[in-house]
């Protein structure tokens, strides 16, 4: 069955330290991941020191926390370095609740995230690696403005095994037309 989505009132904002007992829990909280996101956990000590460090924002990586209309925090974007010859930037995102997915924040989410970076850096390039069979994530990314480049073999290790990445990418001349 497909649902159609209204378009989601979200906002991005900055982690602050009052929002580290949040990451804290999300990097522990193996339930609330999906089948595509590693199962790695971040323990609270690095997630403290990362936010002394540089607040989750340096020239290298940030990641901004989604908020829905009435400023709950229900997800979180990333971007960081794709190559490092380029300007490019790699995207990333996640809706914390299971039960929030698929309603359209990641969309507004991703859309918000790609207009914040060409708005406001000097990128001429952004993309992002989905698990083939990710259809959500693609669909996210689609409705963000990439489109489908091609396959990287082998590249992303989750949960155990080595698996295929879909390369989805953007340029500035492109969002520009959009």
């Amino acid at each position: 069955m497909n649902v159609a989505t209204k378009p989601r009132r979200i906002s991005l904002r900055p982690v602050t330290e009052a929002d580290l007992p949040l990451l804290c829990q999300r990097a522990a909280a193996m339930e609330l991941r999906g089948e595509f996101e590693s199962s790695r956990m971040g323990s609270p000590r690095s997630i403290q020191k990362r936010f002394a460090e540089d607040g989750y924002s340096s020239d290298d990586s940030e990641k901004l926390l989604v908020c829905a209309e009435g400023g709950e925090v229900i997800g979180d974007v990333s971007h960081f370095v794709a190559h490092r010859y380029a300007t490019a930037r790699e995207l990333g995102w996640a809706i914390h609740d299971p039960a929030l997915r698929g309603q359209g924040y990641g969309s507004a989410a991703a859309k918000a995230l790609v207009d914040y970076l060409f708005d406001n850096f000097a990128i001429n390039r952004l993309c992002c690696g989905l698990v083939p069979g990710n259809l959500a994530s693609r669909r996210v990314a689609e409705k963000a403005g990439l489109r489908f480049e091609g396959c990287l073999r082998g590249v992303v290790f989750v949960r155990g095994e080595y698996l295929d990445s879909e390369v989805f990418g953007l340029v500035r001349a492109d969002w520009q037309r959009d």
